[in-house]
């Protein structure tokens, strides 16, 4: 019988504020029964496995790294664990595995290869800031990382003007203030709307949603935290 491929969100805020309540029941006891995963970053998936059973048996437990550098050797031999009858549990970094992020090769291998494949309830920080946005909900696009030169970047956020609906995109926390300050300026129709959703469920959390003619106008400071934006 082949294993199952158990997708485990991982907490979208600082380690410091873990908190117990955001994880469900269930998915404590789905992961207590695994010891194999693949995760994004080891440290990370070692610390939180700590943080949900402090006596989970981590010495016995195989962490298979999988990342942007990751080969079709380092996919083939997660594969084959669950081939050989093993449940896999697969952690992203932050948030939920497979939703930008390297957790989506593997499902879909699983998935060519007739592999159960189980997502479970989590913390996604996309889903939580568009709830959170009064924004359209029933049509957007999640766009993932806007591109790191400047002028493609604005590039980018110029193309979305003639498209309704929301658009979804998060950012590397030190560039935060300088995508802001691009869309302030780049959006000149006086009913576009913005939302900036920081450090979502961590303790220094912000979530607004304001014209963007109207935030031109103040002076907004974004600090290096976790950040979502939402353009309609």
């Amino acid at each position: 019988m082949k294993g199952k491929l158990y997708l485990i969100p991982v907490p979208i805020h600082n380690e410091e504020d873990f908190n117990i309540e955001y994880t469900p029941p269930y998915l404590i006891k789905i992961v207590n029964q695994i010891k194999i995963f693949a995760v994004e970053n080891i440290r990370t998936s070692r610390r939180f496995l700590r943080k949900l059973n402090p006596k989970y048996d981590i010495d016995h437990t195989v962490f298979e790294l999988i990342n942007k550098k990751s080969g079709s050797d380092d996919f083939i031999k997660i594969l084959e664990y669950l081939l050989n009858g093993n449940n896999v549990g697969v952690m992203s970094e932050s948030g939920c595995p497979g939703i930008a992020d390297p957790g989506q090769k593997i499902c879909d291998i699983a998935h060519q290869n007739k592999i159960s494949v189980k997502p479970l309830i989590g913390p996604s920080s996309i889903l939580l800031a568009l709830m959170a946005s009064g924004l359209n909900g029933q049509k957007f696009q999640f766009h993932g990382y806007l591109p790191i030169n400047s002028s493609e970047r604005i590039n980018a956020l110029k193309k979305l003007k003639p498209y309704t609906g929301s658009h979804i995109f998060i950012e590397t926390p030190y560039r935060n203030q300088k995508v802001f300050d691009e869309i302030i300026n780049t959006f000149k129709d006086r009913n576009r709307k913005l939302c900036v959703a920081i450090d979502i469920t961590g303790k220094n959390e912000k979530i607004f949603t304001k014209k963007i003619d109207v935030l031109k106008n103040e002076v907004i400071v974004l600090k290096k935290y976790p950040t979502i934006f939402i353009i309609e």
